[in-house]
């Protein structure tokens, strides 16, 4: 099952806090993700919880008293239950298709995510932790025995139905995370 919730939040740290609170009404393994929505006044980010377990009912009662939109979609449903103001709605359903094919969407929690901490080498890394592929900005090469620190903070992308760990080059040879868990926003001195 999969229940999305469009809260209107305004950057993927929003979302995260969002997912956290939800994450603690559950006590099932869920993959647990962030979804840009487009379109309406302004680009914002929803979330999708997809689990074998029903999640819809603690899910609702954290957000009952918020405005937020809410999509959950069951195994052989033929539509989707929809909730809330039509606008929000709208990015919840988006969420909820996007974690159903598997296309897109911010990893924040998966079975395996506990187990990514430290340097690990790639082939390790993925075993470990259930990702399917390493992925280095600028198409720089990865091998089985490349060295990732993790910092203990790793975020994968879902790109057709996998879940792909975007990397980076550090000093010491080693490769990290290339979302950092203490972003700098862009233009922050200014």
């Amino acid at each position: 099952m999969i229940v999305a919730v469009d809260a209107n939040s305004k950057d993927t740290a929003a979302a995260d806090h969002l997912l956290y609170e939800l994450l603690a009404a559950v006590d099932q393994p869920v993959v647990a993700c962030t979804h840009m929505v487009s379109g309406g006044d302004r680009p914002h980010v929803a979330v999708s919880l997809t689990s074998a377990a029903d999640l819809a009912d603690p899910i609702r009662a954290v957000v009952a008293d918020r405005e937020a939109g809410l999509a959950v979609t069951r195994p052989g449903a033929s539509q989707p239950e929809l909730a809330g103001p039509s606008q929000l709605v709208r990015g919840a359903y988006v969420a909820a298709v996007e974690a159903a094919l598997g296309t897109a969407g911010r990893v924040v929690r998966w079975p395996g995510h506990e187990l990514g901490r430290g340097v690990l080498p790639a082939a390790e890394l993925r075993a470990r932790c259930g990702i399917d592929y390493l992925e280095a900005v600028g198409g720089l090469p990865i091998t089985d025995d490349s060295l990732v620190d993790t910092l203990d903070f790793l975020r994968p992308v879902r790109r057709e139905g996998q879940l792909v760990l975007q990397l980076q080059p550090a000093a010491g040879n080693v490769l990290i995370p290339f979302e950092l868990q203490h972003q700098q926003k862009c233009c922050a001195d200014h």
